[in-house]
């Protein structure tokens, strides 16, 4: 009997937990190490597409995240002045699944961390490597702490800034700016919305997402060129001062705005892409998720394909092959599933920012209007299809 799988996962991310549970649900031995002290992440909250859904049922999270998340059937498009749009389905309820579970980023890490452990993942935090060297048997890893250890597989899913990506693959794929940014703050929902509203404003848009009952989260997107630095004291006031220049002070949404003035959590993120050709992988060293593929929440499946890239793994890992053909049918079934999402997201974000003269805003409206229901539908097939 051949020995289990030995996995070193570093990144304790959405993807390389989940990751990590579908790893060793196949029988692999898994370390996961992490920068941090404590496992964290920015952000409030994120959603989960049918895809998404399915790959955490693929490894026994779904009931958890349907019982701690908001189901959404879909989105309300509105314009500056309050005026309903379209209305855009998240999809049929292909499977049982609802089209989105919308969650606290939070309380999902919380969750995905007990499921790896209870699955017999380990954990080291405030660890990094500090040198890596493999051959055709194995790779030997030193961590910042000095010690050693070897594994039969070393997987970076150490986000946009991957250590991993630029220390084995080179500083060519470098994160890239696109030029949009998104402010994020956690609101009351004194609305009580059951679904996401966007606003679509003079430049950017404004996104209104339900967590709960009582709880909801503001996404607020605009074109910015460069990185500028923000006295973290005026978060809220600058980010409340974005929305109403995007609304041109119109009453929609003024009860949101004025609770925006009071909130303490609010995150500014400028976007960047990272896109790393084929393959991922090199040696018995992989990237997967934000350090391979990168995007802009435009499709809301940047953490639903990071999740995607590690149920993909496992059951190719499971399979009766070598690690490299494992490697290569994996890079066969994820490279055009995830660069036709990475693609799409982007453009999503640009035609979006190209509203802010009164003729291109005009433009951008009877698009919300006519044509981005069918936009969306084709986003909810490419997303419906299997993985």
């Amino acid at each position: 009997m051949s020995e289990p799988l030995k996995v070193l996962i570093v990144g304790a991310g959405i993807g390389g937990l989940t990751t990590a549970t579908a790893l060793a649900q196949i029988g692999a031995r898994v370390e996961v190490i992490d920068d941090k002290p404590e496992i964290s992440v920015a952000g409030v909250g994120f959603g989960l597409r049918i895809n998404g859904l399915r790959a955490v049922r693929d490894i026994g999270l779904l009931d958890k995240c349907l019982a701690m998340g908001h189901p959404a059937p879909g989105i309300d498009n509105y314009d500056a002045e309050g005026n309903l749009l379209s209305t855009m389905s998240y999809g049929s309820q292909d499977e049982g699944l609802p089209g989105c579970v919308t969650m606290s980023r939070v309380a999902f890490l919380e969750l995905a961390t007990q499921h790896a452990l209870d699955n017999g993942c380990t954990f080291r935090m405030s660890t990094t490597v500090t040198d890596l060297t493999q051959d055709d048997d194995k790779a030997v890893v030193t961590f910042s702490s000095g010690d050693q250890d070897e594994y039969d597989l070393v997987l970076g899913f150490d986000g946009l800034n991957s250590q991993i990506r630029r220390d084995y693959f080179g500083e060519k794929y470098a994160p890239r700016p696109v030029g949009g940014v998104a402010w994020r703050a956690g609101l009351p929902n004194r609305r009580k919305i059951m679904q996401p509203i966007i606003c679509q404003g003079y430049g950017g848009k404004i996104m209104l997402t339900p967590l709960s009952e009582d709880t909801m989260y503001m996404v607020l997107t605009v074109a910015e060129e460069g990185r500028p630095r923000y006295d973290t004291d005026y978060m809220a006031q600058i980010m409340h001062d974005r929305a109403v220049a995007l609304t041109g002070g119109s009453e929609f949404l003024a009860d949101a705005l004025e609770d925006l003035l009071h909130a303490e959590n609010v995150a500014y993120t400028p976007y960047s892409t990272v896109w790393v050709p084929y393959p991922w992988f090199r040696g018995r060293v992989m990237i997967m998720g934000d350090a391979a593929h990168t995007m802009t929440p435009y499709l809301g499946s940047g953490a639903a394909m990071s999740i995607e890239d590690g149920v993909v793994l496992a059951q190719e890992l499971a399979k009766d092959q070598s690690l490299l053909d494992a490697q290569l049918n994996f890079m066969k079934r994820r490279l055009p599933r995830v660069r036709a999402v990475h693609d799409r997201s982007i453009e999503s974000m640009l035609e979006e920012f190209d509203s802010v003269t009164p003729e291109a805003y005009r433009d951008r409206i009877e698009h919300l209007r006519r044509d981005e229901p069918i936009a969306n539908e084709y986003a909810n097939r490419l997303l419906r299809m299997p993985y």
